[in-house]
């Protein structure tokens, strides 16, 4: 058996990338935790899915100390949650939470890093695209948008690291599709189920970066398809018959590979189809760019990145037979001619015709051309139309009215910009196959050479290749903490690193020690009101109080979908879907809607509001402070549950689980201020007994932070009869469906899939050993 370099070149090229990027993050090991925006609420998530959830082996549980209760993992990264999870256990739990926490950080960065490296491998290239592709996902460059691009800068101060992971395990999916797609045989299909494994966690990680992966898989198998037929010989129907084994393999390949992924998330996306239209249907969080969205997109790969994806491009052209060399030049050169026309004049109408027309002539190069990077052009342009969004969608043609939202299931849904994510580490791998391809060919000139021309072409070929790793890599350098602890400054600070979370602490320390059960705390969130990166991160920190005080609590959130998000979020002007200056003139209104909503403390800090709870010391008292902080308390306890006909003895809220006890003289109903939500089921001295639901008296008008006001606005809460007596009223949720059986049966027959034929080789293995 003869000795392999190239293995070891991939993986010595794949672990210079992996050590180049971890040496930029090694400060997210310092004391303290990530603070920005988002990542309390996800260290808060990944807690109670570590703890609770996961142990019950599932992770559709109730969380009933935020968001009057939710089951987040329904709408929101369980993928990510579970990854946390995952690294907690296999430590054995010798790993805390956010520690945890922190390594699911790392991998999250460097795994897009990862997946393009083989994806790129996939699509044939060497081990130089492989290693410029893994590098191009990691580096950070100044054009790099903090909210829209998926990379460091959003992982970090935004904290909307699923995005990313979903990426990465999405490159990772089209990378085993391609292979299965290009393989033969069984491996095809074990390829498959690989990327069906994959494809599944992509989409539990980030559903909007899933369902980009279906679309890019299913364009892939069209131009896979169209190659097998194009590159027969003979006429059509001998084309048809002779292409037809390979036709079959690649539809079961496909249908492995989407199918599977679909099966295996079935436990989730069944449950979350019964829910989703009347629990997580807001008109906000749409990340809605408009066309403007390509000169975005454009303008964060840099001048660099693009003029190496059309040189990939070009080369393209350049690998097909002289007899379609003219058209593909003619669709490659057009595609192109689309992007720039797209980027020069976006808000014409005709942007969504543009981008299809690119799509459909880089397919068209991509099945005349030997080379990946067309392929790759046209599942890019097909995610930069949705990622504009709706505008888009429509246009005309000739005499037709196209609409192309008929086409996209659910697009109403989506959270548009959010498939540009995958389109740009796509473009990056297109990309690195074409500087690739430009530093191949140098190398195959200077191998004609002889002698000293020969070395001076050597050097310069690794002196070119060593510029372009530098101009990639050096504005990196500045921007992370590479240097640290020798540079002078340090880019990603803790949250201890910032003297306003003390603060933040001792008040959550208050409520901790001095706020009894059975309420709710209203926090107003800091975010970018306080924050500046300086005194305050700019985060959602409050939000962690629901596991450092173990008091449910209000405000403190990213924004959501959920129906309770116009009065949770706090982050903006508005304060229980109502404007401050409003509620500010009229105290009396916050103190009826704590009453209806079982809030008993307030922690303020807009002045205006501090002083008119002040001026009604009939309605609030002023328990604490810790300025700019205040905190109130309402003159009349506002319970979370209540009974109308008898005396609440003892609640106790935990995840999953809501006990009750209650005393009553006759027949009483039980009115407990947490979403109604299917799932929940309810006992009484072992007996069941049905759950309803009840409207509280809130305004029926709200405003939803940044997207106005919305009218017949309701939420239902959870409401019981129980019999008289002294009773423990019992609730649990648990949400099962018969996508549990679709997700066990499939992950059966994968796994199926993938022993029959180890099994067979290990007997043919063995019967060629006995001795005849």
């Amino acid at each position: 058996m003869g000795f392999r370099v190239e293995p070891l070149l991939e993986l010595a090229a794949l672990l210079a990338v992996l050590l180049f990027a971890l040496s930029s993050v090694k400060t997210f090991f310092r004391e303290g935790i990530p603070p920005g925006w988002d990542h309390p609420p996800h260290l808060v998530c990944s807690y109670l899915t570590s703890e609770f959830f996961l142990p019950q082996l599932t992770i559709l549980g109730w969380d009933p100390y935020n968001n009057f209760g939710w089951v987040f993992n329904q709408f929101y990264n369980p993928g990510a949650y579970l990854l946390v999870a995952v690294i907690r256990y296999a430590s054995f739990k010798l790993l805390d939470i956010v520690l945890s926490y922190k390594l699911a950080l790392i991998i999250t960065y460097v795994l897009p890093a990862v997946g393009a490296f083989c994806l790129a491998k996939a699509t044939g290239g060497g081990v130089p695209a492989a290693a410029l592709a893994a590098l191009l996902s990691v580096v950070v460059t100044p054009q790099e948008s903090v909210w829209l691009d998926a990379g460091l800068k959003q992982l970090y101060y935004i904290g909307m690291w699923p995005h990313r992971l979903g990426i990465g395990f999405a490159l990772l999916a089209l990378a085993a599709e391609w292979s299965a797609l290009s393989g033969r045989g069984w491996k095809r299909l074990r390829r498959a189920s690989a990327s069906a494994l994959l494809g599944a966690a992509a989409v539990l990680s980030h559903l909007m970066t899933g369902i980009a992966l279906l679309m890019a898989e299913a364009l892939v198998a069209v131009i896979f398809a169209l190659k097998r037929f194009l590159h027969r010989e003979g006429g059509l129907k001998v084309k048809v018959i002779s292409a037809m084994p390979a036709l079959v393999w690649d539809g079961v390949a496909f249908v492995t590979s989407v199918g599977g992924a679909l099966a295996l998330i079935a436990f989730w996306v069944v449950p979350l189809s019964l829910t989703n239209w009347e629990y997580h249907n807001l008109p906000t969080i749409t990340w809605r760019t408009g066309p403007w969205g390509v000169r975005a997109f454009l303008g964060s790969l840099g001048p660099l990145v693009l003029a190496l994806f059309a040189i990939s491009i070009a080369a393209s052209c350049a690998s097909t037979r002289r007899e379609h060399a003219p058209v593909l030049a003619v669709s490659a050169s057009s595609a192109l001619f689309m992007w720039i026309v797209s980027a020069a004049s976006p808000f014409d109408g005709y942007l969504g015709l543009r981008l299809v027309s690119a799509s459909a002539l880089f397919a068209l190069a991509a099945v005349l051309s030997e080379r990946p990077p067309a392929a790759l052009a046209s599942v890019v342009s097909v995610l930069l139309l949705v990622a504009t969004g709706p505008d888009s969608f429509k246009f005309r043609v000739l005499w037709w009215d196209v609409d192309l939202a008929k086409a996209l299931p659910l697009s109403e849904g989506y959270a548009y910009y959010k498939f540009a994510g995958l389109a740009r580490y796509l473009a990056f791998t297109a990309a690195a196959l074409g500087a690739a391809t430009l530093l191949g060919k140098a190398y195959s000139l200077v191998r004609r050479l002889k002698g000293s021309e020969a070395q001076l072409g050597y050097l310069g070929v690794g002196v070119a290749a060593l510029l372009l790793v530098a101009v990639i890599a050096e504005s990196h350098f500045r921007l992370t903490d590479f240097y640290y602890p020798y540079s002078e400054t340090l880019i990603f600070k803790m949250d201890t690193d910032f003297p306003g979370i003390a603060k933040l602490v001792k008040i959550m320390e208050w409520v901790r020690a001095n706020v009894p059960e059975n309420t709710y705390v209203f926090y107003q969130d800091t975010l970018w009101k306080l924050g500046d990166w300086n005194y305050l991160p700019v985060s959602h920190y409050f939000y962690l109080s629901s596991i450092l005080t173990g008091k449910p609590q209000i405000g403190g959130g990213f924004g959501t979908r959920y129906i309770t998000h116009p009065l949770a979020n706090t982050e903006t002007d508005h304060l229980l879907g109502q404007p401050i200056s409003w509620l500010a003139q009229r105290p009396e209104r916050v103190y009826e809607l704590a009453r209806e909503l079982g809030i008993s403390y307030f922690v303020l800090f807009d002045k205006s509001l501090t002083a008119a709870l002040k001026s009604r010391p009939d309605l609030f008292e002023e328990v604490y402070a810790e300025p700019p902080f205040h905190v109130f308390k309402t003159s009349t306890f506002n319970a979370i549950v209540d009974i109308t006909s008898g005396e609440v003895l003892r609640v106790k809220l935990e995840p999953n689980r809501i006990v009750v006890v209650y005393k009553a003289d006759r027949d009483a109903i039980v009115r407990i201020r947490q979403v109604f939500y299917p799932g929940w089921r309810a006992f009484v001295a072992g007996r069941e007994v049905p759950v309803g639901r009840y409207y509280p008296g809130i305004p029926s008008y709200v405003w939803v932070p940044g997207d106005g006001v919305i009218a017949n606005y309701r939420v239902p809460f959870i409401e019981i009869r129980v019999p008289p007596g002294t009773h423990a009223l019992l609730l649990r949720y648990s949400m099962s469906t018969w996508g549990n059986d679709v997700s066990l049966i499939t992950l059966a027959a994968l796994l199926f899939l993938n022993a029959t034929p180890a099994t067979l080789r290990l007997a043919r293995r063995r019967s060629a050993l006995r001795p005849s």
